[in-house]
């Protein structure tokens, strides 16, 4: 039996730069303002640069097929809901997770610039890729971040288990230390 060409060729490297532009362009082309195609380009070439390949461009077709089907808030109004010194509920009017996680993650560097620390919560939100890019977000602010998500739909079965009755609840802790 031969190999078909489509599954025997290797796979092709392609510039970083290349692939948030093609990103970014599928989501203007659905309907994102070009700030937030960005955001989200950005974010989810970065995720499969660091190896998290699900959470990257991968997810691209799924993100496009929810936007037009009209699942997420292609033009959202992200605000702070409520807050206090060092806390805040960030409000994402159902608009792309990258977008809304982002201004979370600011929104918290912001508060524990004054108050020390800060802790932000989120609601009305979507899949925003992995943990990582956010909980790393404070460390250019030499800050410890900490994400943590309770999600949404059942995706796994419990030990030993076939029916899907858990969630997944990512955890991501990044830490600034010294260069080496």
């Amino acid at each position: 039996m031969k190999a078909d060409a489509a599954t025997s060729a290797p796979p092709q490297r392609l510039p970083a730069a290349l692939l948030k532009r093609f990103t970014a362009d599928a989501l203007l082309a659905v309907g994102l303002p070009a700030k937030d195609a960005a955001t989200c380009a950005e974010l989810m070439v970065r995720a499969d640069l660091q190896g998290a390949d699900g959470h990257g461009i991968f997810r691209l077709p799924q993100y496009v097929r929810r936007i037009k089907g009209g699942a997420v808030n292609v033009k959202p109004k992200v605000k702070v809901a409520r807050e206090a010194a060092g806390m805040a509920l960030v409000d994402g009017d159902n608009g792309m997770g990258h977008v809304v996680m982002s201004f979370a993650a600011k929104t918290a560097i912001a508060k524990a610039k004054t108050a020390g620390a800060a802790w932000v919560g989120v609601h009305r939100s979507n899949h925003a890729g992995p943990a990582s890019l956010y909980a790393a977000m404070p460390l250019a602010h030499d800050m410890i971040g900490l994400y943590l998500a309770v999600g949404n739909a059942n995706h796994m079965a419990p030990w030993g288990g076939i029916d899907l009755l858990l969630s997944t609840n990512p955890i991501a802790v990044a830490a600034p230390g010294n260069e080496t």
